[in-house]
């Protein structure tokens, strides 16, 4: 939802896009938008007779349909259900619209993965927007990602932590602490743009020795770069396997006797890649 509001349905090499215009004072799902674009694109392969090779050709084809007198929620809803989708995504901008729960929840009934996209400078309708969108779909979900979204202490990354979530994706997060990560219930995590000391992430390892994150199946994280990465294996009786270059890999085992693999890449020169992987 960030300029014009956009939804496109793939059909192998067909695509069929639907933009709407809303006016200069609408602003939410409930607000009718002044037209409908209409685009259909389609990729196709075709024979060159003279050379006897195939080439993809494409088409496209545009048209406008008037607004039907149905809001932007209930554009959404009726697309899903003209096309049959059983499983979907919303990606939000926010400050660029206002959400209410009741609103979202209407117009996303089945919605499997959200992506919310804050800002450098939030406001504060940027962190209710947050909030709304958050509170309106973690309920259902099951994948989360988070670009600058900002966040209070009602709601944190220790209570998207704890939610019943398949995947947990966090770019850039405002302050982010390593505290933040203890309550996770998820079985897939990526921290991006943030990084840890190597101690916080070997407290966490030991952890997860210990029975924490049952659920958890892949992390990975940036650490600050220092000589000595065996401060990250302290204390985890670990077993060093075979790597080339700047990589290094590890096997620890928990308290269950489930084994998982540490995984450390120094592929740059102040930060260290650090990827966890539970085998079951």
């Amino acid at each position: 939802m960030k300029g014009l509001s956009e939804i496109s349905f793939y059909f192998g090499p067909i695509t069929v896009g639907f933009k709407w215009k809303i006016g200069e004072n609408g602003t939410s799902l409930n607000d009718i938008p002044v037209n409908t674009n209409v685009s259909m694109h389609k990729n196709s392969p075709s024979l060159n007779r003279v050379t006897m090779e195939f080439r993809m050709t494409s088409g496209h084809i545009e048209f406008k349909w008037s607004n039907q007198g149905m809001t932007l929620g209930e554009w959404i809803q009726h697309l899903c259900s003209i096309f049959r989708c059983e499983r979907y995504d919303a990606e939000f901008h926010i400050g660029k619209m206002i959400f209410d729960i009741e609103s979202l929840r209407n117009t996303f009934p089945k919605l499997r993965e959200t992506v919310i996209h804050g800002s450098l400078e939030p406001n504060e309708q940027e962190i209710q927007s947050a909030q709304i969108i958050l509170r309106a779909f973690l309920p259902g979900v099951k994948q989360v990602q988070l670009h600058r979204v900002p966040l209070q202490e009602n709601l944190s990354i220790q209570h998207i932590g704890m939610a019943n979530l398949e995947e947990l994706k966090l770019y850039a997060h405002r302050n982010l602490k390593f505290d933040d990560l203890l309550s996770l219930n998820v079985e897939r995590c990526a921290i991006i743009g943030n990084h840890f000391s190597l101690r916080d992430l070997n407290r966490f390892f030991k952890l997860w020795t210990k029975g924490s994150f049952p659920k958890l199946r892949y992390l990975t994280a940036r650490v600050e770069n220092i000589p000595d990465w065996n401060v990250l294996m302290k204390g985890l009786n670990a077993e060093e396997e075979q790597a080339e270059g700047d990589e290094k890999e590890y096997t620890i085992k928990n308290c269950y006797g489930i084994s998982a693999t540490i995984q450390l890449y120094n592929n740059l020169p102040a930060y260290v890649s650090v990827g966890l992987f539970v085998s079951y």
